[in-house]
């Protein structure tokens, strides 16, 4: 019996550090895992409410994860909101926020990535600088791994998402983290994004001299890959346009996966992710997680969460559905291997078709309308955008209309920005439609949240004109857990996001109202 039990310690220690023949230092079974990023703590800007502008996922979310296999999860969050002071204790609630998702995955078995989503950047300022030394840094990981240096759950720390413009500032920063953790943690694993956003396909061109010491000997390098024309992920246009192909995702690892081999370095792909809306990005996606499988490297595809709606990468569920790219994922998920006979069965659907856009003056419903909010004279809207992109919004006026003119520049690998109209508890029922009357400087399209409350979600999504126009936004229209709004009746706030652009952009919004159905 003694001796059964001393070989499943050590079988279960070989698991647990997953040691593979021809990878340096004890490299984890999970970096050889495939599973997904649960996203949504790191949302909104830093002045956004919990459970407003951001949030952590929840029991469904976890749930998702283990039914599905996905066993590593990839959690992002803000380092601002955990740590609001350099050199300071972590914030207590943000922290509990945080352990309670940390129990959520320990309940189901599932191992998490810590990812501090930051950009290499501290409220905007640039780790390494006067402004956020490399020192404070080194702090904050050094408070964050005391915490956590006893938690199963976490099987690595992920020091900063998608560093990027640093000057060559990025190694010595990172180096200093990985000194500071060990300090205190010897244990967990350390997984160190690269510069230049982290992207596999420049990793060389990059990162090449990205060598760091980890007295440990528990370090992965982790890199990011999209496939779209500027492996971006914005994906604006099409699989042709973008001049992909079935080998597009092989070909863009391989910088990467030759650097790990040169370097005897154990590689992890920390987001990739393609959209649903055309098969062939299905087997772009099945021959990246082929080739990675080849070289040893596990991910995390980007992405999951409660919030994304209709977001074309998102895998969250939908009316209770499964996305496309789960079945693909789902062949790889943990440490499956593919199986021989699997196919890729899904069509895409057609593409969307612009609709038809009322004259401005009239709409397409009878019955009474009424003002809910004039965005040109009520208070600034509240803002929610990832780390780097811009928005603010100056109150114009255009003859005798007076409207909000929102400006927003788009940055990032996974970029957004948001206009938020807070509610508290509109009773909709009676009606059937939004009528917002808008125009944008480029034609767009507009992504409409209704939120009946901070956790359900009804999304769709509406083109918009260079020219005034009352946008009827049908409740029928914005999709959901549970149908369509038309069954919510409860507005608590209404969010308006256009559709990415680096260049720079602005909408104009006036009047919203809501529409009473033919009858009434």
């Amino acid at each position: 019996m003694r001796a059964c039990w001393f070989l499943m310690v050590v079988m279960s220690a070989t698991l647990c550090r997953g040691a593979d023949e021809g990878v340096s230092g004890g490299a984890p079974a999970e970096a050889a895992m495939v599973g997904v990023n649960e996203s949504v703590a790191e949302f909104g800007g830093l002045g956004g409410v919990y459970n407003r502008a951001y949030t952590y996922p929840g029991p469904r979310q976890f749930d998702f994860c283990k039914a599905k296999g996905f066993l590593v999860v990839r959690l992002p969050f803000r380092w601002e909101r955990l740590q609001p002071n350099l050199m300071q204790p972590l914030d207590a609630a943000e922290l509990q926020r945080l352990d309670a998702t940390v129990k959520l995955a320990r309940d189901r078995g599932i191992r998490l990535l810590l990812d501090v989503h930051n950009y290499a950047r501290y409220r905007d300022k640039l780790i390494g600088t006067p402004e956020v030394p490399n020192e404070a840094f080194g702090d904050f990981w050094k408070r964050l791994a005391e915490h956590y240096k006893n938690e199963t759950a976490v099987f690595a720390y992920g020091l900063m998402n998608e560093p990027h413009d640093t000057g060559g500032r990025w190694p010595a920063a990172a180096q200093t983290a990985v000194d500071a953790i060990r300090t205190v943690d010897r244990s967990h694993t350390i997984s160190v994004c690269g510069d230049g956003w982290s992207g596999a396909h420049s990793w060389k061109k990059i990162n090449d001299t990205l060598i760091l010491k980890d007295p440990a000997n528990h370090l992965i390098y982790e890199a990011h890959q999209y496939f779209d024309r500027d492996s971006s992920g914005t994906y604006k246009q099409s699989y042709d346009d973008s001049g992909a192909n079935p080998n597009l995702g092989v070909e863009r690892l391989r910088p990467f996966a030759q650097w790990c081999k040169e370097h005897n370095a154990r590689g992890f792909i920390g987001e990739f992710g393609v959209p649903d809306n055309d098969s062939r990005w299905l087997v772009v996606l099945d021959n990246f997680l082929a080739a990675m499988k080849e070289n040893r490297m596990g991910g995390t595809y980007w992405s999951a969460g409660p919030w994304w709606g209709s977001y074309s990468q998102s895998v969250e569920p939908r009316d209770g559905k499964d996305r496309p790219q789960i079945e693909v994922l789902q062949w790889y998920a943990g440490l499956r291997q593919r199986p021989k006979d699997a196919k890729i069965t899904y069509v895409a659907p057609p593409p969307v078709t612009k609709p038809p856009a009322p004259a401005v003056g009239k709409v397409n419903l009878s019955g009474p309308g009424k003002t809910i909010y004039d965005c040109g004279t009520a208070h600034e809207p509240y803002f929610y955008t990832n780390q780097g992109s811009e928005i603010r919004s100056e109150v114009i006026v255009d003859g005798a209309r007076q409207a909000r003119r929102i400006h927003y520049r788009h940055q990032g690998t996974i970029a957004w920005a948001g206009a938020g109209l807070f509610f508290g508890g509109l009773d909709c029922h009676g009606y059937a439609a939004f009528c917002l009357t808008v125009r944008a400087q480029k034609p767009c399209t507009l992504e409409v949240k209704a939120y009946p409350a901070d956790d359900i979600r009804y999304l769709g999504r509406f083109h918009v004109d260079t020219t005034w126009q009352e946008l009827v936004i049908p409740f029928d229209a914005l999709k959901g857990p549970a149908g369509s709004f038309a069954t919510a009746g409860k507005l608590r706030r209404l969010e308006l996001q256009p559709d990415p652009d680096r260049d720079g952009s602005s909408i104009d919004l006036g009047k919203l109202e809501v529409l009473g159905r033919k009858g009434k």
